[in-house]
Order: C-alpha cells, then structure tokens, then sequence
C-alpha cells in the first residue's frame, strides 16, 4: 500500500472512531429541551430530570428555577441583657453557639444594659396558606420574627418548635401565591446521592445554591438540651454557610430531603464541607403534634447511653457489639425508679432487638408517656427484664412552664441541674439544685441579681433538687411578698439574694 492510500486509510478510520466516540457520549447525556422562562408555579411541582431521576445537564438548574422561590430568609430580633463576661464559658451549655450555628447574632451597643441581638437564618414553605418549616434555633427566644418571601415582609407566628430535633413551624398569612416545596423520602437518600442546599447565607439577601453528595447518611449528633439524646443527620458537602439554617437539602427531583442545621468546621463559622441536614422524615414524624399542640410530647426513659464497640462488647463477653450502654441513670428518673443502672447493656426493648443507641433513643420516643416498655437488659453477664413506665421527655415540661407564663412572673427560665450541667459547670455531680438558663430585662429575676448560669440550691432555707421543688417553695413565700434564695455563682462561691415576688 502506497503513502497516498495509507493516509487515506487512516482518515475513514479516524472517522469512523470520531463517530462511535460521539454516538456513546450522546447515548449517556440527554440534553432536555429548552424550557420558556415563566414564573415559579404556585403549586408544589418537583423539578423535571431526566428519565428515572437521572441528572441531565440542565438539571439543577431547572430546581434552582423553581424551587428556590419556595425558600424565605427570616429575620428575628430580641432584646436581652448585656451578658457578663464570665458567661462565656457556659454558651456551649446553654446552646448560644452549638456547633457553629449559622445565625451568629448581632448586638449593638456597648457597656451595660439592654442589647438588640439580631440573627438570621432560611425557611421551607410547606403549605400554600403559609406555613413554614425551618430550624428552632433560627427563631429561638426571638421577640419578632419577620420573614421575607420575594419582595414582602411578613411578621411571622411562631406556631411549635421542638428542642430535641431542633424543628420549628412559622405561620404567616400571604398576600400573593406561594410556591410550596415538596417533602420527600430521606429514607431513601443514599451515600452518593446528588443534592443541592438553598438558602441565605451570610443575610447577602435572597437564595443562594450550592450544590454536592450525600457523603454519609445516620450520622448521629445531639441537637437538643437533653444529653444522650440524637439524630441521625445526613451529611453532605454541599456548601454550608451561616444564614443557611432553617433551609432545604433537595435531591435532584426538588423534593425536600432535610433541613439544612449546622456546619462543622475549625476556626471561621463558614463551611468546610462538613454540614448536616435533619431529615425531613424526622419533620415530617412531628408535625402534627406542632400544629395542634406546640410542642412534641415524648416518652422519657432517663438513661444517657452509648453504642458499643467491638472492644467494649468482648469486655461484657457479648457475641456481637449490638445494643446500648447505659453510661448514665438520671436521678428521679423512670430508669432510676424501674431500677436500671449504669454498665447495664440494653440489647432488647417489648420483644425487638436493639442494634444501637439511636434505635433505643428512637423507639422510646416515638411512645407516649406513661407507656409502660419492657427493656432486656444485660448485667453481670445474666440478662433480666425491667419493666419501665416512661415520663416525660423533659424539655417538653420546660416549655409547658415556659408557655404557663412563669417567665412572665419571675423573668427567668430554669432547668434541672443534672449530672451533665454539674460536670460542666466543675460541681459534684451529686450536686442538687436548679438551673438559671436565661434572665429577662427588667424582670424581677435580674432585678434580684440573677444571672444565666447561676445555680439555686434552697428558698428561705429549704433545699430543691428541681424546678418542682423550687415552684413549691416559691408558692410558701408568695404571702411574703419576697423569698431568700442561695445562689451558687459562676465563679463558684455562694450568694444569698432576695426575690420580690410579683
């Protein structure tokens, strides 16, 4: 074969190779029409894919498009008392600045006083008559809420929240069309999965995208004031920032996967691609009892407990590492009561097996309190059932306080002080008392000289080992107009103050 023939050869194979080349790259792409820019359908409409939920190149922005106008910044304000600077060590206790939360708030002014903190945060309208889901501690202890949809303000309605999944519902009432955002299945997002967080980071003003994976599913991360208690988050490397809390994690359907919550970073609150979403099944579980009650009443067990690993269970001689420890009993608590004691490993509850501390937690708080469970225990190497009547999950107690108006009467909120709190304040854990977790200006509680942090042990020389306890002794001394209370301050000396009681 001559030079002439031979190129001429080698072109028709080249060719030939350029189009099968193309034909499979065609074959794995499809590009879907062009669609007309039209305005967001009020009603929920998950955003074209490809065909079985595939990702096509236009396919996020097809969500960003629509979806996006189902999302709302929110704004809150509140005015507080200018904090001493001794409270700084206890905001991880009391939850001011868990985890980097993404609404870092403002104050404004120096010195002492009263202070306007101001924080921002995202939401999800999940219902054309206004109904927005977001995160609680966007909207917590907030004297205002405002929340922007397009070019309207709106003073929203706080209508329930619930400390332990850190889920919040807001109401406004609309004056023009909502585009409402479909709820979807978190329990069938896998690792792996495409999604896409939207949001306000920063308070930039309107919704930012971001786009990455699930890149783990279950992780499990205390969220409310109760230790030993968790959800199972979804994590993922779409871009995170303050301002995105409150603000939906989409799949590539534009159905709502979770409720983008906290970041994970070192330094700099701004994402370093570790975030959590709670899953919106999680929501989704508690939104009726939001929207009747206010609140989420649970079942109480009052154990902290951990999972176990492979070294642990070969200590306790277990087959496998399936079931719970318990680390912790809480005093007064339905455990403590039914007998249930720390180093007793859970591996049953009413006949199922546990595999870890997450289905214990889980199990038990989707029963009602009063329920009586019957837990398969395992201690000094015999298993034994305990029966327990569960209680209360107690900061749903704390809120129905809260909400019964003794804040209104004595201007602070209150909390048992448990072994956790004594740990982290340096008392004994044996240490009885209640609480101070947050004072209002100008109530009678500041004007006492109370402060967030400080713990009451007696009234008029009566001791209290509970919010109870110190209700009690604050209804003795009501005739008297005043009550003498001893304080155990920050700075761990002691204190007696007076109460006037209004």
């Amino acid at each position: 074969m001559n030079t002439r023939s031979r190129t001429i050869a080698s072109f028709f194979s080249v060719a030939m190779a350029a189009m099968l080349f193309g034909a499979v790259v065609t074959s794995q792409i499809q590009r879907p029409m062009a669609a007309e820019a039209r305005n967001p359908d009020p009603a929920a409409s998950p955003a074209p894919v490809g065909p079985g939920g595939s990702i096509t190149l236009d396919t996020f922005k097809e969500i960003s498009r629509r979806q996006t106008a189902g999302v709302v910044n929110i704004g809150t304000k509140k005015v507080v008392r200018r904090g001493r600077g001794n409270e700084q060590g206890l905001q991880e206790l009391f939850g001011d600045d868990f985890m980097e939360r993404f609404f870092g708030p403002q104050g404004n002014g120096s010195g002492g006083g009263n202070e306007t903190q101001r924080s921002l945060g995202s939401g999800i309208i999940i219902d054309k008559d206004g109904t927005i889901l977001t995160n609680r501690h966007v909207i917590d202890g907030a004297d205002e809420i405002t929340v922007s949809v397009g070019r309207h303000d709106y003073v929203a309605k706080l209508l329930g929240k619930d400390a332990r999944t850190d889920v919040a519902l807001l109401k406004i009432e609309p004056k023009e069309p909502l585009t409402v955002l479909a709820l979807g299945n978190s329990d069938e997002t896998e690792v792996g999965e495409w999604v896409m967080a939207v949001g306000n980071p920063f308070g930039l003003g309107g919704n930012s995208v971001t786009v990455g994976v699930v890149s783990y599913k279950g992780r499990a991360i205390p969220l409310g004031v109760v230790r030993g208690t968790s959800v199972d988050m979804i994590q993922t490397d779409a871009a995170i920032n303050p301002g995105n809390s409150g603000g939906p994690l989409l799949n590539t359907r534009g159905e709502v996967i979770g409720i983008n919550t906290l970041i994970i970073t070192r330094g700099v609150a701004a994402s370093a691609g570790v975030g959590f979403a709670v899953p919106i099944n999680v929501a989704k579980e508690i939104l009726p009892q939001l929207r009747q009650r206010g609140k989420v009443i649970r079942g109480w067990l009052g154990v902290q407990i951990q999972p176990l690993s492979d070294d642990m269970a070969r200590t306790y001689r277990m087959k496998d590492n399936k079931g719970a420890l318990i680390s912790d009993v809480t005093s007064d608590s339905p455990a403590e009561k039914a007998g249930l004691k720390a180093d007793d490993v859970v591996v049953g509850v009413d006949g199922k097996a546990v595999e870890d501390n997450s289905d214990l937690s889980r199990y038990i708080a989707s029963k009602s309190p009063g329920t009586t469970v019957h837990l398969r225990v395992l201690r000094g190497g015999a298993e034994q059932t305990i029966a327990v009547t569960l209680g209360t999950f107690p900061e749903e107690t704390a809120d129905a306080d809260e909400g019964a108006g003794r804040r209104g009467q004595l201007g602070m909120t209150l909390r048992n002080l448990t072994p956790d709190m004594a740990d982290r304040l340096e008392l004994p854990r044996t240490s009885k008392g209640v609480v101070v977790t947050a004072v209002e200006a100008g109530e009678a509680a500041e004007e006492a000289g109370l402060a967030r942090g400080d713990v009451i042990v007696s009234v008029n020389g009566s001791a209290i080992a509970s919010v109870a306890d110190f209700e009690r002794e604050i209804d003795r001394a009501r005739p008297d107009g005043v009550a003498r209370l001893r304080v155990r301050r920050q700075a761990g000396d002691y204190s007696f103050l007076v109460l006037k009681l209004k």
